[in-house]
């Protein structure tokens, strides 16, 4: 998984070393050879306090740097760790979120990770829907894999029919990273996608119409097929390497893409937040966030090349 501008963690203090995102990014960065910067934020102390900061800051930085450490060795990187440092740094004025993409901008980071914040263990909220409609870079979202060692179950998602500039590079892009996800963690690869014949129900009930069954039939077998092999076609311009599985499902993606996962026990979820490229104030589609709504499992989202965040730096006025 190629990451040469480094991958970010963002930590929400007193990091514990069993932190499923810790884990996953220093495995990731150990795979990739790839520079590991932990960023930890804090609110401006009380007044009272501010005498203190020195104090807390290091405080926060050698817990940090002890949990790293002991997820290490329970990684079994003892003595070969990846290139890691800490900053541990003061936010005012602006949410975390905010300061948290303003790093990312500033530094070029290629990947952010962080434990996932969910109701329940399902869905994202708070800081991670900010991360996930405004970061430029991809957004790793973290929960505990279920299979720590082999046998990791990698499942991405695309859509073959591109209509947006972007889009297919996305797909392309996203089949990538999931494959080298799965040489990383040893595990399995499965790719889905979604299809449907969306004026079937029109033509069905609709009194004013009288369609013979066959042609229906006939009508949405060629839609299947013809979504079918633009994504045989998506898959082999991708040059994926190793083994995968195929499903192509007839349905929503937001439908029948959350039951799949359950079903499936997937652990890791590579997907694309699609939208309209290149506009400033882009929220994330609405497919997208209805299926990450849904979802209890690792999450890697990615946004097209073209994506402007709306976060802006300190005196950009544009």
């Amino acid at each position: 998984m190629n990451t040469p501008g480094g991958i970010l963690f963002i930590s929400e203090g007193g990091e514990n070393p069993d932190s499923p995102g810790l884990r996953q990014a220093l495995k990731l960065a150990h795979a990739g050879n790839a520079r590991l910067v932990v960023l930890s934020l804090y609110p401006d102390l009380p007044e009272r306090y501010r005498n203190l900061q020195e104090s807390f800051e290091e405080f926060l930085k050698t817990e940090l740097l002890h949990s790293i450490e002991t997820a290490c060795r329970s990684l079994g990187m003892a003595g070969d760790d990846p290139d890691c440092s800490v900053i541990v740094r003061k936010v005012s004025r602006v949410p975390l979120s905010i300061a948290i993409i303003r790093e990312v901008i500033s530094a070029g980071y290629d990947l952010v990770i962080k434990d996932a914040d969910s109701v329940g263990g399902q869905g994202f909220r708070g800081m991670d829907m900010t991360l996930l409609r405004k970061c430029p870079s991809p957004v790793w979202l973290a929960r505990s894999l279920s299979r720590s060692g082999k046998g990791v179950r990698i499942m991405v998602a695309v859509d073959p029919e591109s209509r947006e500039p972007g889009e297919h590079e996305l797909s392309l892009g996203l089949l990538k990273k999931a494959s080298a996800l799965a040489g990383i963690f040893d595990g399995t690869l499965t790719v889905v996608s979604c299809w449907e014949f969306e004026f079937e129900k029109i033509l069905r009930y609709k009194a004013w119409l009288t369609i013979p069954e066959s042609d229906l039939v006939a009508n949405r077998e060629e839609v299947r097929t013809s979504h079918k092999q633009q994504l045989d076609k998506l898959v082999e311009e991708s040059g994926m390497q190793g083994k995968y599985r195929m499903h192509h499902l007839r349905g929503r993606p937001e439908e029948v893409i959350p039951g799949f996962i359950e079903k499936e026990s997937i652990d890791i979820l590579v997907m694309g937040s699609v939208g309209r490229t290149g506009i400033p104030g882009f929220l994330i589609g609405n497919t997208a966030e209805n299926v990450f709504e849904q979802i209890s499992c690792t999450l890697l989202a990615m946004k097209p090349s073209g994506f402007v965040s709306p976060v802006t730096m300190p005196g950009n006025l544009s």
